[in-house]
């Protein structure tokens, strides 16, 4: 079987099961299989490599359709995840893992956007920061890990992170007409389409997992807003809101200054950031990275948790990318790419920035006016 049939077995386990040492699945399924400690998590492994290598051979897909997804268990980082400790959960759609801080990072790590949430518990209850895409209900993930009542806050009101939303009791959002909207109604119908777009690369998960694509994904209305410079009282753990508008308006950050922890969201994680949008705002942008690079030192956080591809970042990269952005905004870095009207800079391998370029439109589509006319069938 073609090495990255191999590694597709491997993400497909790390769903399952707990990896041992970091590293462990350099190679594939049986790498990580070795690497399970676990003699139930070992059967359990095996099986599902041996399942998938039946099913691989015999998939009906198009060329284009394995591409995707030789692209997403490329963008996996499997080698990089198992460096954390992973909680095994019984749904394989979702991964979790505990990181430094006492923070549950949950991650959706066989689809596209490859998406990140956190949980963050306190004494008296917890936080869970966004939801993903709500293709497969996170709820059922959080109440395994913990018995306290859960409240979501969304850094931002774009459908991968608020997809999620609808089985809580408690949702919050930054105070943005235009974001309250967007959660009420759920994802826009170009948001839909986007995620069924992706169809080519999660149907494997139809068949495969018997996960359900769905066709509408509800939304909630919020129950309670944020400000920026508010600080929420999980009880022996204080979180401040930082609203830190750029990618989108109702954008916001967290920061645990005791723990020396910041969440940046979509402003900032390895991979392309996109400031794009009909909502996003370079200036903002700008601004909004450094007060966070600022903000990162002054609490002592040597690294940041980071919404999408990996769950965290280095305080150095953060702020290199402050310096990064900062140089395009006074013309002193004036090197980029073009696609499709869009401009793309890249910092080094890792980080890159894409922004509209001369003549180019924003996108559309991703975020609903304040009155909350657009639905899912527009």
């Amino acid at each position: 079987m073609m090495k990255w049939k191999r590694r597709l077995c491997a993400l497909l386990c790390a769903g399952l099961i707990c990896f041992g040492a970091a590293g462990g699945a350099e190679e594939g399924g049986e790498a990580a299989v070795q690497n399970a400690e676990d003699e139930e998590a070992f059967k359990l492994a095996e099986a599902l490599v041996k399942r998938f290598e039946i099913y691989a051979e015999n998939y009906d897909a198009s060329e284009e359709e394995w591409k995707s997804w030789e692209t997403i268990v490329a963008d996996s980082q499997i080698e990089k995840w198992a460096e954390y400790e992973a909680i095994p959960l019984p749904n394989a759609w979702f991964d979790c893992h505990w990181l430094p801080g006492n923070v549950y990072v949950i991650s959706e790590p066989l689809h596209e956007q490859l998406a990140c949430a956190f949980l963050i518990p306190g004494e008296e209850r917890a936080l869970l920061l966004d939801t993903c895409t709500g293709l497969q209900n996170i709820r059922e993930v959080t109440e395994l890990l913990t018995d306290l009542p859960v409240t979501v806050l969304n850094s931002h009101d774009h459908f991968d992170h608020i997809g999620g939303n609808a089985p809580f009791d408690e949702v919050w959002c930054y105070n943005d007409p235009g974001a309250v909207s967007h959660l009420k109604l759920g994802p826009t119908g170009k948001e839909m389409e986007e995620i069924q777009n992706r169809e080519k690369s999660v149907r494997v998960l139809s068949d495969f997992f018997g996960v359900e694509l769905l066709d509408r994904i509800p939304g909630k209305a919020p129950t309670g807003t944020v400000e920026d410079g508010q600080v929420i009282d999980l009880g022996g753990r204080k979180l401040e809101v930082l609203h830190t508008p750029g990618h989108q308006r109702s954008c916001i950050m967290l920061a645990d200054r005791e723990n020396g922890l910041l969440f940046t969201g979509d402003m900032f994680y390895p991979g392309l950031m996109y400031c794009m949008f009909d909502d996003s705002s370079f200036p903002d942008y700008v601004r909004s990275i450094r007060k966070a690079a600022n903000l990162a030192r002054e609490i002592g956080a040597e690294k940041v948790y980071t919404s999408h591809n990996l769950p965290e970042a280095s305080l150095t990269d953060l702020e290199r990318f402050a310096d990064y952005l900062e140089g395009i905004e006074n013309g002193e870095i004036t090197e980029f790419e073009t696609e499709d009207g869009y401009r793309i800079y890249q910092m080094d391998e890792v980080y890159s920035f894409e922004m509209v370029g001369e003549g180019a439109e924003p996108m559309t589509g991703f975020s609903v006016p304040a009155e909350g006319t657009e639905t899912q069938d527009e």
